[in-house]
């Protein structure tokens, strides 16, 4: 499916959740790419918004994908492409490299901008949580998203997303309360950018901005 704006599926993620407005939701945007739709979606239904921040790790075995990500707190988020078996193989073929990797991905994390500052990470606690992205394509942001949500006790965790995949579908259907999409899409090449007929009118300075200051107005 393809949208007019990222603005636009903001709109029509809004017009399926209208049972979450004004009720102090928490759109948790899992793509920084999505923040324009985050940001619209907020605007409509009075809610606040949280970016998820990570840094990646490499996977040495195959560079064609990632091993896993570092969030905030150091923990490592192992890919779920990955099974735990795999990882413990990789592992003892390239166990200084990847300790090497998540040593960098930590110091990484912690010298970008926080780009939730004036959010408090307790509000996560008796609120109902939407896990929103305008194109997801795998399950890696969801993975790094659930454990980030994993100290936390929300009221109800649901997805709304623009298009995503059968995999995508699938772990939201099973580890969460529910979701609501525009369109599933096959296996596809093409980049998130694809699917948009207007390019976004906003530098990524701005939609962070943007962002926080919603939040700011909800609180």
């Amino acid at each position: 499916m393809y949208y007019p704006s990222r603005q636009a599926l903001g709109d029509q993620l809004a017009a399926k959740l209208d049972k979450y407005r004004n009720n102090d939701s928490i759109i948790f945007c899992v793509k920084e790419s999505s923040l324009l739709t985050c940001v619209e979606l907020a605007a409509r239904i009075h809610a606040y918004i949280y970016i998820l921040q990570y840094s990646e790790v490499d996977d040495p075995y195959d560079t064609t994908r990632q091993l896993g990500a570092i969030i905030p707190n150091g923990d490592f988020i192992l890919n779920p492409d990955i099974s735990p078996s795999e990882y413990d193989y990789i592992y003892s073929n390239f166990s200084g490299i990847i300790d090497q990797g998540k040593q960098n991905a930590f110091s990484e994390i912690n010298a970008r901008d926080n780009l939730n500052e004036k959010f408090n990470m307790d509000v996560l606690n008796n609120r109902n949580v939407l896990i929103v992205a305008d194109i997801l394509k795998t399950t890696f942001e969801l993975e790094v998203a659930l454990n980030v949500l994993k100290p936390y006790a929300p009221s109800s965790v649901f997805g709304a997303f623009g298009n995503i995949t059968m995999p995508v579908s699938d772990k939201m259907h099973l580890e969460s309360d529910g979701l609501s999409y525009m369109d599933v899409l096959p296996n596809t090449i093409f980049d998130d950018d694809h699917f948009f007929n207007q390019p976004d009118n906003y530098t990524e300075e701005q939609k962070i901005k943007l962002a926080n200051n919603i939040s700011l107005y909800w609180a």
